[in-house]
């Protein structure tokens, strides 16, 4: 059976890896859609780093620079990447700005198409290029909730430099149709980079079926990586046309030769990698990673559609409103449910030691991970359905 095909269903034998994350034995831990739970590997694999560093000095970098590569080749098989084209850094607005940096805007084609809902971060990078003679054309949105793939389709044209979409969208979790935005800016000769930091981990996901040229993404939400490691996958016939204003020292082809400037960049996925790394959150992300790629991803996706179901069953018998997609195939993984006083019940429920986050116009985001159970679902939403005053 493909990740695509294994149908929704609660997962009991899952249960076995609640152990490994601190976190479950005092808290409903339903808030994985924006940081997910911390792996208790995470601690000794900080403990690692520092013996390492205490150990080795300045040495540790003929250790460090290899994790750098394993770990961005275990981050890869998240997205279905090859290995050896994926690097890391410490953010996505770092790689929407090293790509963005690649950019010529004083010609014609100089439009960046970015659905309206997009994720207040990117925006920020690609608003400030307007002064560079970016045009930026933001899809609106009728609902608060999606964006017509058929409108982004119609604003991509022969001006359009780059579509910085994402998977899915994070005040909703409405997932995008990647695939066919990708079609059209091919068209065109527009480049696509997708941001998959919204269903990295939680949704399968193939690059090559995409037809995407960069992919974005980062491990302190679904997989349970902390802050500070990100990863960017490019087609490698894209690599040598791209020349980013925004780099370091390890982008050099030769970085511990220290050569004056110009930089030469380096012929590989190194290109990107700007300055001086994160090294401790790689490590804790090589830890993270571990249990994550064990399950994988289709299983950790059918047992979190079936919790999914739960919740939206639940609202709906209650007369909550449910933002997200009802559909499976459309919705990311987590479901927003709102109710006049939403925001309050959201502070509430966390005094009470659940985890969950509240978003206007979305109100309480819900996103099981596969260590949640039936069980906890059903009284978060008792507890839920109380605070919103329909008992």
């Amino acid at each position: 059976m493909t990740a695509a095909a294994r149908p929704p269903a609660i997962d009991p034998d899952l249960a076995r890896y609640r152990a490994d994350y601190p976190i479950l034995a005092a808290t409903t831990y339903m808030n994985s859609n924006s940081m997910g739970a911390m792996p208790r590997a995470a601690e000794q694999a900080l403990r690692d780093y520092a013996d390492a560093w205490a150990r080795d000095g300045v040495e540790s970098w003929n250790h460090w620079i290899p994790l750098v590569d394993q770990v961005a080749d275990a981050a890869a098989r998240f997205i279905g990447a090859p290995p050896g084209q994926t690097i890391l850094n410490q953010n996505v607005a770092f790689f929407q700005a090293s790509i963005a940096s690649c950019i010529d805007f004083s010609g014609p084609r100089n439009k960046v198409v970015v659905e309206a809902l997009q994720f207040p971060n990117v925006l920020y990078v690609w608003e400030r290029h307007r002064s560079l003679g970016a045009r930026l054309e933001l899809v609106p949105s009728d609902d608060g909730m999606t964006v017509p793939t058929e409108r982004i389709l119609a604003a991509i044209d022969e001006t359009t430099a780059i579509v910085p979409i994402s998977h899915g969208i994070y005040v909703s979790g409405a997932l995008q149709d990647v695939a066919a935005i990708c079609a059209r800016a091919r068209e065109v000769g527009a480049l696509v980079m997708v941001d998959a930091y919204q269903t990295t981990g939680v949704v399968p996901i193939d690059v090559a079926a995409w037809g995407a040229d960069i992919v974005v993404s980062g491990s302190h939400k679904w997989l349970c990586g902390g802050p500070g490691t990100a990863f960017m996958w490019m087609k490698p016939e894209l690599r040598q046309r791209l020349q980013p204003r925004l780099t370091g020292w390890m982008g050099h082809q030769r970085p511990f030769a220290f050569e004056p400037a110009p930089i030469r960049y380096a012929d590989n996925n190194w290109r990107f990698m700007g300055g001086t790394p994160s090294i401790p959150a790689y490590y804790v992300a090589r830890a993270a990673y571990k249990n994550l790629l064990e399950i994988g991803v289709d299983r950790i996706r059918a047992h979190n559609l079936a919790l999914s179901q739960i919740l939206i069953d639940r609202a709906l018998a209650r007369g909550l409103t449910v933002h997200s997609p009802l559909d499976h195939e459309r919705r990311t993984g987590f479901v927003a449910i709102d109710f006049p006083g939403s925001e309050a019940a959201c502070a509430r429920l966390i005094a009470e030691s659940y985890k969950l986050d509240w978003r206007p116009g979305c109100g309480l985001r819900l996103g099981p991970h596969f260590y949640n159970t039936e069980e906890e679902l059903h009284r978060l939403m008792d507890r839920v359905i109380q605070l919103a005053g329909r008992a």
